[in-house]
C-alpha cells in the first residue's frame, strides 16, 4: 500500500500532537509505505521558511530538512496533468470545489495510486474516486 499525507498530517507529525497519528506514522515508514508529494515538501518548506523568519532557526524547521532526508520525495509524474484536470473538472460541475493546492494534492495521489491521509475527510471526499483515511481518528488494523 501506498499513503500520502497530506501537509497538515506531516505537521502533526513533526510538532508530535498526536500519539495514534505518530504511531501510525511510524509504522508506515517502517513499512515503506509513505511518499512525500512534492506538493506537500512545498507546503512544509512554507511554513518553516515562515517560522525561520520570525523567529530564526526552529525545531520545526530542522524536522522538515530531517524528513525531506529520510523520505524520497515523490514527484509529480507526466499523467498528473490529466488527473487534475479530471479532479478539478469534476469538482466545479458539482459546485464543490476545494482549495487548489488540495486539489493539486488529491490529483497527485490518484495518480500514483495511493491511498490519501489526512484528517480533513469532509473536503478530500468530495474528490471522485480517491481513497482517504485518517490516522487521528481511525485505529490501526490488525
Amino acid at each position: 500500500m501506498i499513503y500520502l499525507p497530506d501537509a497538515n498530517v506531516f505537521s502533526a507529525y513533526l510538532s508530535g500532537r498526536s500519539k495514534p497519528l505518530t504511531d501510525r506514522m511510524a509504522s508506515a515508514f517502517a513499512a515503506g509505505e509513505l511518499r512525500l508529494s512534492v506538493m506537500v515538501l512545498a507546503e512544509l518548506e512554507f511554513g518553516a521558511e515562515k517560522a525561520r523568519q520570525k523567529l530564526g532557526e526552529t525545531k520545526f524547521a530542522r524536522r522538515v530538512e530531517q524528513l525531506r532526508k529520510q523520505l524520497d520525495i515523490e514527484p509529480i509524474g507526466s499523467s498528473f496533468p490529466q488527473y487534475y484536470a479530471s479532479v478539478r473538472t469534476a469538482l466545479e460541475a458539482e459546485g464543490r470545489k476545494i482549495g487548489d493546492r488540495d486539489t493539486i494534492i488529491a490529483a497527485h495521489a490518484l495518480s500514483i495510486g495511493a491511498t490519501m491521509v489526512t484528517a480533513n475527510v469532509s473536503e478530500f471526499s468530495r474528490v471522485p474516486g480517491i481513497k482517504l483515511e485518517d490516522w487521528e481518528r481511525q485505529p490501526a488494523s490488525s
